[in-house]
């Protein structure tokens, strides 16, 4: 067990930074999302070291039979992960992906069912005639009607994060391709960015640069914080964050997470900025955590939205399915939502549930 996760995380930590700068060039190039730092284009050594290793890992979940997960644009202008109401009793990955993209392509028809705040972010006439799945691969190949729809240049890598994390949400899938007309798709048509052969997480969510860090010595890591929608229900948005490499993907990926989010505007922490990290380490297919909170008493309830987001970012980190959480030395407490965390508690397979 633990050699397959020391090499997931070594082709997370060759790759992921590898995909994303030239997104975030892009950014810079499109002038796309206030919260992301400028950054200039990558050097050409850079550019050539991108066309290597894409692997990335998902987690591997259950094809919920009434839920489905898709990625759509809060009012903020974050990606968020957003659970719907779906029937999928009998349907295989690839319909189920179908359903997704619908509910992804803005369409006057489905936009009324969508959560409060939320709008789908593919272009409406954006079709997709074939998806095909490898099962053994774990890749998911999509192919597009010939043309694709125009929409504004700085939406296009937000497109391309929501298709690759809502399909990787589906069970087995942690590899996605596009095709256009039966052709690989290289480049996106209104910014130019490019579309590698094989597409995972790797690419980031949301992503954004750490103040002060060289790209060429870096690494990416993705984080959950909280957000509420306008009827004041809270949800939680992933943010990749670009942060000077470490050894200790877990470690640097909690140390963030207490740093918060860089936009205190729209985004709030979810742990506190004085809390510390005693030990962290990780066991077969376990992350085992122990933090400080001088302010936390015992049997007083720890933040679920704390302890989740805790989980989420960790499993996300590690590719391990489940985290262990002690708090003050004590791992008998509860969260405000009456769980206990004497065991290891598995990364959730629904997040944000919201009414719409």
């Amino acid at each position: 067990m633990k050699s397959k996760f020391d090499r997931i995380i070594k082709r997370k930590m060759a790759a992921s930074v590898l995909l994303l700068l030239p997104l975030i060039a892009a950014c810079t190039q499109n002038g796309n999302n206030q919260q992301n730092a400028a950054v200039d284009p990558p050097p050409s050594d850079v550019e050539n070291m991108m066309l290597g290793d894409s692997d990335g890992t998902a987690e591997d979940v259950s094809l919920n039979k009434d839920q489905l997960t898709v990625y759509l644009m809060d009012r903020n202008g974050y990606l968020a992960p957003m659970t719907l109401g779906v029937n999928l009793a009998g349907e295989s990955p690839s319909e189920a992906a179908e359903q997704a993209i619908a509910w992804m392509t803005s369409d006057d028809k489905l936009k009324d069912q969508l959560p409060e705040g939320f709008t789908a972010i593919l272009p409406a006439g954006l079709k997709a005639d074939e998806v095909k799945v490898d099962d053994a691969k774990g890749a998911m190949t999509i192919d597009f009607a010939a043309p694709l729809p125009g929409m504004i240049a700085a939406d296009e890598r937000h497109m391309l994060e929501a298709i690759v994390w809502t399909m990787t949400e589906l069970p087995g899938i942690n590899q996605v391709k596009l095709t256009v007309a039966g052709q690989p798709l290289r480049s996106l048509p209104s910014s130019g960015m490019p579309v590698y052969d094989v597409l995972t997480r790797a690419i980031g969510i949301n992503v954004e640069q750490a103040k002060g860090v060289d790209l060429n010595r870096s690494m990416a890591v993705t984080l959950y914080f909280s957000s509420q929608s306008a009827s004041g229900e809270g949800y939680f948005v992933p943010v990749t964050r670009v942060i000077d490499r470490s050894a200790d993907r877990a470690r640097a990926a909690l140390e963030q997470l207490i740093k918060g989010p860089s936009d205190g505007k729209t985004l709030q922490p979810v742990l506190k900025s004085a809390m510390t990290i005693e030990q962290l380490s990780q066991l077969a297919d376990t992350v085992n955590v122990s933090l400080k909170d001088d302010s936390w008493q015992p049997n007083s309830d720890v933040s679920a939205d704390m302890m989740e987001a805790l989980v989420l970012t960790l499993t996300e980190a590690t590719g391990a399915p489940q985290v262990r959480v002690v708090m003050n030395g004590d791992d008998s407490f509860l969260d405000s939502k009456d769980r206990n965390f004497d065991q290891p508690v598995l990364r959730p397979t629904v997040v944000n549930a919201l009414k719409g």
